[in-house]
């Protein structure tokens, strides 16, 4: 009988440091030390937003540094031209202000690759048929301060695009 008690002991002990040690991993996950907004942080993957595209403002990071804004890939999200090891894409940058202020969009040619997944011609032109656009659903958007390392996050929902009549 004492042989048993010990032995549950030991396996309580053990669960025990493995529970702390996985709450202590989540625990001190980075905290973010900047702000970040995307404007809209709702939209369908429709042809406006080549036109009207996604922007980003973000305050706190470092007087003029340059700030660069990625979309997390998503577990079990695939990206044409993408390692499936990647955890990010980049979708804009910017200088921020002597305030450590900076104001972004997206450029035509990181929402063709990234939220449409576009094929090219070799002239460099989109190819819409071969289109794989992202799922609907919450991407995490993260800005970092290149000198600084200070970041900020939000998340952009992507919607599925208006029924065609």
């Amino acid at each position: 009988m004492k042989g048993y008690r010990r032995h549950n002991w030991v396996i309580f002990f053990i669960l025990g440091l493995l529970a702390f040690g996985m709450w202590g991993c989540a625990a001190f996950q980075p905290k973010p030390t900047a702000q970040l907004e995307v404007i809209p942080n709702e939209t369908a993957l429709t042809p406006a937003l080549l036109k009207k595209p996604v922007m980003f403002k973000g305050s706190g990071y470092a007087p003029n540094e340059m700030v660069i804004v990625d979309l997390m890939i998503p577990k079990g999200v695939k990206i044409k031209s993408v390692s499936e090891d990647e955890e990010s894409v980049g979708v804009a940058f910017a200088n921020a202000d002597e305030n450590g202020n900076f104001q972004a969009k997206m450029g035509a040619t990181a929402t063709l690759n990234w939220f449409f997944q576009v094929g090219w011609t070799p002239n460099i032109k989109p190819v819409f048929k071969e289109a794989t656009p992202l799922p609907p659903g919450e991407y995490e958007i993260r800005a970092t301060g290149a000198e600084s390392d200070k970041f900020g996050l939000a998340t952009l929902t992507l919607v599925p695009p208006p029924k065609k009549e």
